[in-house]
C-alpha cells in the first residue's frame, strides 16, 4: 500500500469525521432532549475520529524512520497497513451518507423547533429513511470495530519488534495481547454479516499479529463461546488481574491460584470460564477441562486428560502430569454442584497452576485462593441482559428505545438468566413470537409448567424454582418445533429427546452414525463367520445334542419375540444394502437444535453437548410420563449399544479411544433406566396395586448391550464393572445357547481375562481350562478355537509357575496350528514366542533364543513391525539375549531401545508394557555395567508404577525385584536387602500366588540370598534357599533348572559361613 494513499485516506476520514461531528454537537445544543440514538451515534463517530488521529500518528511515526525496515515490511505484518488503506475510504463514504442524510431531513431545524426534539428514529421514518439510516450505522459500527482491531493489531506488532527478553516477561506486553485478542473476538462474528467479505483480510492480518505471542499448546473448554457473548467484561478483566499477580512472586506463592464461579443454573458460569481462558489462551500452556458433575466423570475427564498428553488414561497420571508441569496451565472445573463431592481430592497437587470452579452449590465458594475468592452470578447488569436477548434475537443495530425497553421488561421477567435469555431470543428470531407479544406465551406456558411440577413433585414451592424461567423459555421453542411440522423438525423433536438419556458432553457425529450403521457390518461378518463354520470346525452331533439345540431354538424364539427396538426415522437406514445413511439428513435435525440453542456445538473439539438445565428439562417436560421416559431412554441405549462393535470387529487403537468417549454415556443411560425402573416402583406403590413390580428381563439384545458396554468399562480399566456385567451375560447366554456356543464361549474367554486384571489368575485358569474341554468335546481336531484357548491357557499356567503344563500345551497347540494354518501363521508365530518363554524358565537360552527369532521375524511379515505382538516377541528376544550374555549384550540394547521407542508412540510412555520395556532396557545397562544408570530409570518407572497400578500389583512388585538386584550390584546391601524382605513379603500374598509362593517369589529370594550373603547372615541366606526350594516343589516344579542353582547358591552360602570361622 503506498504510504501516500494512507496519509490521504486519513486526513480525509479525519475532515469528514469532525464534520459529523461538529454537526452533532450543533444538534445537541439546540435540543432540549436528546435520545439515545442520537447520543450512540455522536459516540460510535468520536470514537472512529480517535482512532483515525491514532493510526495517523503510527504511520506518521513510521515515516520519519527514513525506510528503515520495520515490522509492517515484515512477511507477518505487510497486510495491515493495506486493510488500513482499504479501510479509511469506506468507512469516509459511509460518515459522509449519514451527513447528508441527517441534513435531508433538516434535523438542526428540527431540533430548534418549540416542542421537543422526538426521536431520532421516529422523525427518520416520517421522512421515509429508516432503514437507510441503519443500514448505515450498522456499516459504521462494523468499521469502528475492524478499525479498532487494527489499530491494536498494529501497536502490538511495535511492541513485538522492539521487544526483550524481559519484555516477554513483562504484564504490560501480556496485556497488549490480551486487547488484541479481545478485539478479534468482537470482530469476529462480523465475519457472518454482509461486510464479512470485504473485511476477512483485516481478520487475517490481525490474526497473524496475535499468533506471535501465542504458547498455548492444549486448549479444551467444555463449550465453545457463543458469538454473542454480552457482558461481564470488569470481571473478566479483574479475574485476570487475579490470576496474574505480578506484585506476588512465584516463590512466595503459598497456594493454588483458585477461583470460584457461583450461581444458578443458566446464569451463564460455563460460558464465562470459557470466555476467559479463549481471551487469556496465549497466557496458558495448557488448557483443560474437568466435568464435576460427579465422580464418575471427574475420573473420565482426568483420564481424558491423561490420553490427549500421551499418559497412561487414568485419574491419578493426569493429576500428577499437572502438579508436575513447569508451564503456566489453566483446569476449568465444571457443574461442581454435588454437595457429597470432596472437591479437595480432586485437585492437582502443589502451588502450580490455575482453577476455575464453576457450581451452583454455595459451600464451594471456600475453594477460591486469590481476589476476592469468588464471583456471584445470581446478579447482573440489566443492560447487558436486555443486550443478549436481543443479540440472541438477531435484532438489527442500532437497537430503537421501543425494542430496548421490551427487551427489558423480558429480561426482567426471566431474571436476566443468560440461558432463559438466548433460548427467548431465538424463539424471538425464528418468528414464533415477536418481541412486543412473548411475554404473553411466555406465561402460558410458566402456569402450565408450575401446575405440572406442583402434581409431579407434591412440593408447593417447586413453581418458585428459578429455573421454570428457562423450563418455560425451553417449552416455547419446544412447541414451535411442534407446529412447524416439517420432517427437519420432527426429526429434531426425536434427536433431542434421545440426547438427553446420552451424556451432556461430547457427542461425536461419529457416535451418532455408527449407532446406525454398525448394524449392517455385524450382520455382514455374522454371515461370513456361517459360511466358514459350515465348511470346517464342528462334529457331528449326537441325537440327544440335537434335541438340546431345538429346545434353545425354542427358548431364543421366546425371548426374542419382544427383543426388537426401533429407532425413530432420523436414525434409520435405506431398506436396499447398497444405499447409504442419510447423513444430511441428521445434520438438518443437529442444526434446528443449534439455531435455536437447545444443543451447543464445540468447534474445537468437533462435538455437541447440552446445557445441564435443558438436559434435564427435556427428560422432565409436563409431557413426559414415566413411560414416555423409558421409551426414549431404551432408544438412547439402543444406539449407544449399537455404536459399539465387539471384537474381531473394531481392533484398533482408534476404536479403542472411541469406546473409551463413551463410558460418561453408558453411565449415565444406565443410571437413567435404573431411576426410571425405581419410578415405575413408587407409582405402582401410591395405586397401592395388586400387581407385582416388574424387573427388567433380560433379553437377547439386553445381553448384547451390556456384553458391549463391559468392553467400554474393561477398556476404561473398571475392572469390577466389566466382571459384574460379563457375569450377568456369560450366564444368560449358557442358558440360552448352551455352554458349548461359540458366542459363550467367546464370553467366556472375556471374563478370564477380566479375572486376570483383578488379579485372580486361578478363576481365570478355572475357567480357560474348562473352555478348553468344551471345545476338545464338540469342535473336530486341532479347530482353530480349540488351539487359541490352548495357547492361552498355557500362557495361564507360565504365569502361575506350572511350567510342565504349559511347556506340554504349547507344544501340543503349535503341533496344531501348523497342521491347520502352517507354518507361517500369526497364531502359530505367536504360540512359538510363548512357547520360548518356557524354554527361558528352563534355561534353554539356545532354543529359546531360536524360536523367538523365528517368531518376530514372522508377525513382522504378518503383522507389521510397530505391532503389539511382535513388540513382544522382540523384547522377549532381547532378554534371552541378555542371559546368554557377551555377545549379544549391544544387540540385545539396540533391540529393547527399539521396542521402548515404538511403544511410546503406540501405548503411551505410561501404560504398563512401556513400563515393562524400560525396566528391561535398565536391566540390559545394569548388565552392560551402568547400574546407576540402570537404578535411576527403574525408580523412574515406579513413580509411575506406583500410582497407575497400585503398589501390590505383580509388575511393580517385579520391578522392585530387580531393583534390588541393582542395588545388590551397586554394593548398597542393606538398602536392598530392605527392599527384597518387603517385596517377597508382598509377593507372597498376591492373589496368584499358590500356597503363598510364585515364581517372581522365588526369583525374589534367590537375589536376596546372595545379598544375605554378602551381609555376612549365612543362617538366614541358608533359609531362604531351604523356602525357596520347598515353594518351587510345592508348585509342582520338582524338575525345574532353578532348584539346581537355588541349590548351588545354599550351598555356596554355606561353605562361605564356614569360612568366617
Amino acid at each position: 500500500m503506498d504510504p501516500f494513499s494512507i496519509s490521504v485516506g486519513a486526513v480525509g476520514l479525519i475532515d469528514v469525521g469532525a464534520r459529523l461531528v461538529h454537526y452533532l454537537k450543533d444538534v445537541k445544543r439546540g435540543a432540549a432532549v436528546i435520545d439515545q440514538d442520537l447520543e450512540e451515534l455522536f459516540d460510535d463517530s468520536n470514537t472512529v475520529l480517535s482512532a483515525t488521529r491514532a493510526l495517523q500518528d503510527l504511520h506518521r511515526a513510521q515515516d520519519t524512520k527514513n525506510h528503515k525496515v520495520t515490522a509492517f515490511e515484515k512477511p507477518d505484518f505487510s497486510h495491515i497497513w493495506e486493510n488500513v488503506g482499504l479501510l479509511l475510504p469506506r468507512c469516509e463514504g459511509t460518515i459522509n451518507s449519514i451527513q447528508e442524510l441527517l441534513a435531508s431531513i433538516e434535523l438542526i431545524q428540527w431540533s430548534r423547533t418549540p416542542k421537543r426534539l422526538e426521536g431520532l428514529i421516529k422523525v427518520l421514518r416520517k421522512n421515509a429513511k429508516e432503514e437507510q439510516y441503519l443500514a448505515l450505522r450498522r456499516r459504521l459500527g462494523g468499521y469502528q470495530t475492524t478499525m479498532l482491531m487494527l489499530l491494536s493489531a498494529i501497536q502490538t506488532s511495535l511492541s513485538w519488534e522492539n521487544r526483550s527478553s524481559q519484555d516477554l516477561m513483562a504484564e504490560g506486553f501480556h496485556r497488549e495481547f490480551d486487547e488484541l485478542n479481545r478485539r478479534i473476538e468482537k470482530f469476529r462474528p462480523l465475519l457472518e454479516s454482509e461486510l464479512g467479505p470485504k473485511l476477512r483480510g483485516a481478520f487475517n492480518s490481525a490474526r497473524n499479529v496475535a499468533s506471535l505471542a501465542f504458547n498455548n499448546k492444549y486448549f479444551d473448554t467444555p463449550q465453545s463461546v457463543s458469538s454473542i457473548f454480552t457482558g461481564r467484561e470488569r470481571q473478566l478483566q479483574e479475574l485476570n488481574e487475579f490470576m496474574f499477580d505480578e506484585s506476588i512472586k512465584s516463590s512466595e506463592r503459598v497456594s493454588q491460584k483458585r477461583f470460584v464461579i457461583y450461581g444458578l443454573g443458566g446464569s451463564g458460569k460455563t460460558q464465562f470460564c470459557c470466555k476467559f481462558a479463549q481471551d487469556y489462551r496465549q497466557r496458558f500452556w495448557g488448557v483443560f477441562s474437568v466435568d464435576g458433575s460427579s465422580e464418575e466423570h471427574i475420573r473420565q475427564s482426568f483420564s481424558n486428560i491423561a490420553k490427549n498428553v500421551g499418559l497412561e488414561p487414568n485419574e491419578s497420571a493426569a493429576k500428577n502430569w499437572l502438579s508436575l508441569l513447569a508451564d503456566p496451565w489453566l483446569l476449568i472445573v465444571d457443574n461442581a454442584d454435588d454437595p457429597q463431592l470432596e472437591l479437595n481430592n480432586y485437585f492437582p497437587s502443589g502451588e502450580g497452576g490455575h482453577i476455575l470452579i464453576t457450581t451452583r452449590n454455595p459451600s464451594n465458594k471456600i475453594h477460591g485462593t486469590v481476589g476476592t475468592r469468588f464471583y456471584d452470578f445470581n446478579i447482573w447488569e440489566s443492560q447487558d441482559a436486555s443486550s443478549l436477548l436481543l443479540k440472541a434475537a438477531d435484532q438489527p443495530l442500532p437497537w430503537a428505545h421501543s425494542v430496548k425497553e421490551s427487551a427489558s421488561r423480558i429480561a426482567n421477567t426471566l431474571g436476566d438468566l443468560p440461558l432463559a435469555l438466548v433460548v427467548a431470543g431465538r424463539t424471538i428470531m425464528k418468528g414464533l413470537c415477536s418481541l412486543s407479544d412473548y411475554l404473553i406465551f411466555y406465561k402460558s406456558h410458566l402456569r402450565r409448567i408450575r401446575v405440572r411440577a406442583q402434581q409431579k413433585t407434591d412440593n408447593v414451592r417447586a413453581d418458585r424454582d428459578p429455573q421454570m424461567r428457562v423450563y418455560a423459555s425451553c417449552e416455547m421453542m419446544y412447541q414451535g418445533l411442534i407446529n412447524e411440522k416439517s420432517q427437519a423438525t420432527q426429526d429434531a423433536i426425536d434427536l433431542l429427546n434421545i440426547l438427553s438419556f446420552l451424556g451432556r458432553e461430547n457427542v461425536t457425529m461419529d457416535l451418532l452414525i455408527q449407532g446406525v450403521t454398525n448394524p449392517r457390518k455385524e450382520q455382514k461378518h455374522l454371515e461370513s463367520e456361517r459360511t466358514v463354520n459350515s465348511h470346517t470346525g464342528r462334529r457331528p452331533r449326537t441325537w440327544g445334542e440335537s434335541f438340546s439345540d431345538l429346545g434353545i431354538k425354542a427358548r431364543m424364539f421366546f425371548y426374542m419375540r419382544n427383543d426388537v427396538h426401533v429407532l425413530p426415522n432420523v436414525f434409520r437406514l435405506p431398506p436396499r444394502l447398497e444405499d447409504d445413511y442419510d447423513v444430511y439428513r441428521l445434520l438438518e435435525a443437529l442444526s434446528e437444535l443449534r439455531q435455536r440453542s437447545l444443543i451447543m456445538y464445540n468447534a474445537d473439539n468437533t462435538n455437541y453437548s447440552m446445557h445441564p438445565i435443558v438436559h434435564t428439562w427435556v427428560r422432565e417436560r409436563p409431557e413426559m410420563k414415566t413411560i414416555d421416559q423409558a421409551v426414549w431412554c431404551e432408544v438412547a441405549a439402543t444406539l449407544l449399544s449399537q455404536a459399539i462393535l465387539l471384537p474381531p470387529l473394531a481392533t484398533k487403537a482408534s476404536d479403542e479411544n472411541f469406546r473409551r468417549d463413551l463410558l460418561p454415556h453408558i453411565v449415565h443411560v444406565r443410571r437413567c433406566k435404573e431411576e426410571i425402573h425405581q419410578q415405575f416402583a413408587r407409582n405402582q406403590g401410591e395405586r397401592k396395586t395388586i400387581w407385582p413390580i416388574l424387573k427388567p428381563v433380560m433379553t437377547r439384545a439386553r445381553a448384547v448391550s451390556l456384553a458391549k458396554y463391559s468392553l467400554v468399562y474393561a477398556q476404561c480399566g473398571l475392572w469390577t464393572e466389566a466382571e459384574t456385567l460379563q457375569t450377568s451375560v456369560w450366564d444368560y447366554f449358557r442358558t440360552m445357547l448352551g455352554k458349548d456356543h461359540a458366542v459363550t464361549i467367546r464370553l467366556q474367554l472375556a471374563l478370564a481375562g477380566t479375572y486376570w486384571q483383578l488379579g485372580q489368575g486361578n478363576k481365570a485358569a478355572e475357567l480357560q481350562e474348562d473352555a478348553l474341554k468344551i471345545c476338545d468335546d464338540s469342535l473336530v481336531a486341532n479347530h482353530r478355537t480349540t488351539l487359541n484357548i490352548m495357547d492361552s491357557l498355557a500362557v495361564s499356567r507360565w504365569m502361575q509357575g506350572r511350567y510342565k503344563e504349559a511347556l506340554e500345551l504349547h507344544q501340543d497347540a503349535i503341533e496344531g496350528y501348523t497342521k491347520t494354518v502352517g507354518p507361517f501363521d500369526e497364531d502359530t508365530a505367536r504360540a512359538k514366542d510363548h512357547l520360548a518363554r518356557v524354554l527361558f524358565k528352563y534355561y534353554r537360552f539356545d532354543e529359546a533364543r531360536h524360536l523367538h527369532q523365528d517368531a518376530a521375524k514372522n508377525l513382522r511379515q504378518t503383522l507389521g513391525a510397530d505391532h503389539l505382538d511382535t513388540l513382544a516377541a522382540e523384547e522377549n528376544l532381547a532378554m534371552t539375549h541378555l542371559e546368554i550374555g557377551e555377545p549379544f549384550l549391544i544387540t540385545a540394547h539396540e533391540l529393547m531401545d527399539s521396542v521402548v521407542e515404538k511403544r511410546k508412540a503406540k501405548l503411551g510412555k505410561e501404560h504398563p508394557y512401556t513400563l515393562l520395556a524400560m525396566l528391561n532396557l535398565a536391566r540390559i545397562k545394569a548388565a552392560e555395567g551402568y547400574p546407576d544408570q540402570a537404578e535411576d530409570d527403574i525408580r523412574k518407572g515406579l513413580l509411575v508404577a506406583y500410582r497407575n497400578l497400585g503398589s501390590d500389583h505383580i509388575g511393580v512388585l517385579y520391578a522392585r525385584m530387580y531393583l534390588g538386584d541393582v542395588l545388590v550390584k551397586r554394593e548398597r546391601l542393606q538398602d536392598a536387602d530392605e527392599e527384597l524382605h518387603d517385596v517377597i513379603e508382598r509377593q507372597k500374598n498376591m492373589s496368584v500366588s499358590n500356597r503363598r509362593m510364585h515364581p517372581d517369589c522365588i526369583m525374589a529370594m534367590y537375589i536376596r540370598a546372595d545379598c544375605l550373603r554378602l551381609l555376612n547372615r549365612h543362617e538366614e541366606g541358608v533359609m531362604l534357599c531351604d523356602e525357596a526350594i520347598q515353594g518351587l516343589k510345592d508348585i509342582g516344579g520338582h524338575e525345574h533348572p532353578l532348584i539346581e542353582k537355588i541349590e548351588e547358591r545354599r550351598r555356596a552360602i554355606s561353605e562361605s559361613g564356614k569360612s568366617d570361622f
